[in-house]
């Protein structure tokens, strides 16, 4: 067909313009028209439908131009709004037409698969099954026939011996005649049969043999020491056992520290009810190890293993004898100062001891020492006590004993410890007073002389003047034995132990020393303003006539000589003169009064 000739009944569209890029190309177009025109000889139908086909075509024709013009660049060089919409849009039509694509033909990829696999599935177990199924039949088939045939054969024989019996014939060898028959004939269906039967037969017989050998009661019988020792159910439990030796065994000094067991085992078919326990077995092991181990005692003193002996029965006779030679009865507690201990056990064989070593070197050392504990009553003194209390009413060194010491007693029980006979402590636990002691009371002088104690004046001549502030003649001074004036007594006396010192009152010049049958051993000083002093029953004289003495300096000791009774100091204070009318009392000048 000429391409120019046209058609009166098809309208030719219009070619694009050169330059635009056309939907389709001019061979597709004219191919187009081609089957256009030989379409026009079909039916009304045909024609129209060819009609409406050319008017689509144009019109896409049309919106390609349309849209291929919206996409040129305009003279200015700038990409119109229009044109970028168009790119997008076509981008997410390829996108949305390529992603359809592909979930299409994974859908249909996936639906081929799931086919394949399941025929795949069916032709295996065709292939597997279809044998497995018609050997089963054949077998179902060899193992029924005999029992069909068999039947078939019964229900004969027993119409032949009917048969037979109603013609009044011999029903029973009619009978055994079929039957030999049958048994002729379907011989070769019965060996079929058993030979599926023997071997399942075999079978229930293996499987009933292993189930009984697996469940019979299987042991280990154990050699030890070359003896068939015992019967356990496994060698856990020997090493339990052994395990069990190795913790009662106590190990001394010098003993071997290791032991070793050496077993056999073998399996045997035992009653579980001669099996041996861990405990039980643990014991034969220890019988059995006498070369190595043994039951012994242990002697601990203070917890410490020092022997080993096989029997302790000697050990404990030892023990009794020795406490009893000290218990008698009367004591509170008899007993070992050291904590000993027998101890049974299992030990290292040559760990053991002979028994009259280990006790003779028990006596040698002292782990016999034996602790006696007495309760005990006895008096005791009780000392006084010394207080001393101080006060303003004497002058300063002054010392008064304002109440006599006297001892007290007390009655005290105790717990009196001796050891192998020697006293080693006594401690007391209560004590009850007999005799309240009652302490000896000092009184302290803390009174200051308004004068100057040890000033020395001098007066015409180079003679001493005292003060008129006197001390205390005696700083030991225990009490006052006698006031001035009992019984005409011209002073006073100052009890103090035997050789306390003497003080002078006051400073002066001693006038006179010497021995007098009543005053004894004595000292007369004058102080030079009128006072003189004299001390007596001195058992040492310190100065001689005419010495300067100050105030407090020690001039004699006190004793008891003359006419005395006791250490004291006899003290007299005169005014004026040494006459009798002179004598004052000298208690108030020391502070006594």
């Amino acid at each position: 067909m000429e391409p120019n000739t046209k058609d009166p009944h098809i309208e030719t569209p219009a070619l694009p313009p050169e330059g635009d890029a056309p939907f389709f190309t001019p061979e597709e177009f004219a191919e187009m028209q081609q089957r256009a025109r030989k379409s026009h000889s079909a039916s009304l139908t045909s024609q129209l439908t060819s009609q409406f086909t050319t008017l689509t075509m144009e019109f896409v024709v049309r919106l390609q131009r349309a849209q291929n013009e919206a996409a040129l660049p305009s003279q200015s060089g700038a990409v119109s709004m229009r044109a970028a919409y168009n790119a997008i849009g076509q981008l997410l039509y390829i996108m949305g037409t390529q992603t359809q694509y592909t979930c299409i033909r994974l859908a249909r990829g996936a639906r081929d698969l799931c086919k394949l696999t399941v025929r795949g599935s069916a032709a295996l177990v065709r292939f597997v099954c279809g044998p497995l199924w018609a050997l089963l039949c054949s077998i179902g088939e060899d193992l029924s026939a005999p029992i069909r045939y068999i039947a078939v054969s019964v229900r004969n024989m027993r119409e032949t011996v009917h048969a037979e019996g109603m013609a009044g014939g011999n029903a029973r060898k009619a009978g055994w005649e079929v039957l030999k028959g049958n048994l002729h004939t379907y011989q070769r269906l019965i060996l079929s049969a058993l030979s599926y039967l023997l071997p399942v037969g075999a079978f229930a017989i293996f499987f009933f043999t292993v189930h009984e050998v697996l469940g019979s009661n299987f042991s280990l019988g154990v050699t030890y020491q070359d003896d068939l020792f015992a019967f356990i159910e496994s060698e856990g439990v020997w090493d339990e056992a052994e395990r069990m030796v190795r913790e009662r065994v106590q190990a001394s000094a010098g003993a071997q520290l290791e032991w070793e067991s050496h077993p056999e085992f073998e399996l045997r078919l035992v009653d579980p009810a001669a099996r041996t326990g861990v405990s039980e077995l643990a014991d034969k092991i220890i019988s059995s190890s006498t070369d190595q181990i043994m039951r012994a005692v242990g002697i601990r003193i203070n917890g410490e293993l020092v022997s080993v002996v096989q029997d302790g029965q000697a050990v404990q006779q030892l023990l009794d004898e020795t406490l009893a030679a000290y218990n008698d009865g009367t004591h509170e507690s008899v007993g070992y100062v050291h904590t000993i201990e027998q101890v049974p056990g299992v030990y290292f064989t040559n760990s053991v001891q002979d028994t009259t070593m280990a006790l003779e070197a028990l006596q040698i050392g002292n782990a016999l020492d034996v602790q006696v504990t007495d309760l005990i009553q006895y008096e005791e003194n009780v000392p006084y006590t010394t207080e001393e209390q101080e006060t303003d009413t004497l002058y300063k060194g002054v010392r008064f004993v304002t109440q006599e010491g006297r001892d007290g007693s007390q009655s005290v029980v105790a717990r009196q410890t001796r050891v192998n006979g020697e006293l080693l402590s006594t401690t007391p636990l209560r004590t009850t007073p007999i005799k309240e002691m009652q302490p000896e009371i000092i009184s302290v002088g803390t009174r200051v002389s308004a004068g100057l104690r040890n000033q020395v004046q001098t007066a015409q001549g180079g003679a001493v003047v005292g003060s008129g502030a006197m001390v205390f003649p005696v700083p030991d001074m225990k009490q006052i034995t006698t006031w001035y004036g009992v019984g005409g007594h011209r002073g006073i006396d100052l009890a103090a132990p035997y050789g306390s010192p003497i003080l002078a009152l006051d400073s002066g010049v001693v006038i006179e020393t010497g021995w007098h049958y009543s005053w004894g051993n004595y000292v007369l000083i004058d102080h030079g303003n009128g006072f003189y002093s004299r001390y007596g029953h001195c058992s040492q004289l310190l100065v001689t006539a005419g010495t300067n003495v100050t105030a407090g300096q020690t001039i004699a000791l006190v004793g008891s000589t003359g006419y005395s009774t006791g250490n004291h100091l006899h003290l007299e204070l005169s005014y004026g003169g040494l006459a009798r009318s002179n004598l004052l009392d000298p208690a108030p000048f020391i502070g006594l009064r």
